[in-house]
């Protein structure tokens, strides 16, 4: 047996689970991306911007350490820096004009 192998950590019961949210929200994005590409801007935008309203909810209420990949600082840092930019969004897309160019049908 080699000795100089370092022991390796006892993973946690459900630890998997962190990792499930991170996935979500990058098939979120990826999903309002095709949105966008498909349908329209303006649709795709309110798309990102339901998904960050949602994602600071779960951060929220979600019990520490957090999800991996929407948790950065202190719980209400990352929920109003997720639910306000989702909120920015949403409003930026339903009140600017020129989203959905003429070629795009």
């Amino acid at each position: 047996m080699n000795s100089s192998r370092p022991a390796r950590r006892p993973v946690e019961p459900g630890h998997w689970r962190r990792y499930v949210v991170m996935w979500v929200a990058l098939a979120w994005i990826v999903a309002a991306m095709v949105v966008m590409a498909l349908v329209s801007v303006r649709t795709g935008c309110l798309v990102l911007a339901a998904e960050l309203v949602v994602l600071g909810f779960v951060r929220a209420v979600a019990p520490q350490p957090g999800p991996y990949g929407i948790t950065s600082r202190s719980r209400a840092f990352d929920v109003a820096l997720l639910m306000l930019s989702g909120a920015g969004i949403a409003v930026l897309a339903l009140t600017a004009t020129g989203l959905d160019p003429d070629w795009l049908g």
